[in-house]
């Protein structure tokens, strides 16, 4: 039992030698695991951002679309004469006169 004993530690002796010498390698391949997670989540965070100021976006789009449409619905002539009507103007009837001057 002692020749098989010294067997299983010589290789578990090789792989403890084998992770050591291979130690750069691996602490290379962990390093780029690392950078692969962090830029992933760096990713994502991105995304989410991006959705929100989509969202932000429509929101403002709607809401000037809102706007213009009781802008332009105020400045129609009969909303310009309901406005006036409580002020006590009314609509002139006839076109205005016309006054020239001469320059001399």
């Amino acid at each position: 039992m002692t020749g098989q004993n010294k067997k299983t530690t010589f290789f578990r002796l090789k792989g403890v030698e084998w992770i050591f010498i291979n130690l750069p390698y691996l602490c290379f391949v962990g390093l780029l695991a690392v950078l692969y997670i962090s830029n992933a989540h760096a990713a994502e965070h991105n995304l989410r951002k991006i959705e929100l100021l989509k969202k932000e976006v429509k929101d403002a789009e709607s809401r000037y679309i809102s706007v213009k449409k009781k802008i332009m619905f105020g400045s129609t002539q009969s909303q310009i004469e309901k406005e006036v009507k409580d002020k006590g103007l009314k609509v002139a009837k006839k076109l205005p006169k016309t006054i020239e001057v001469s320059k001399s």
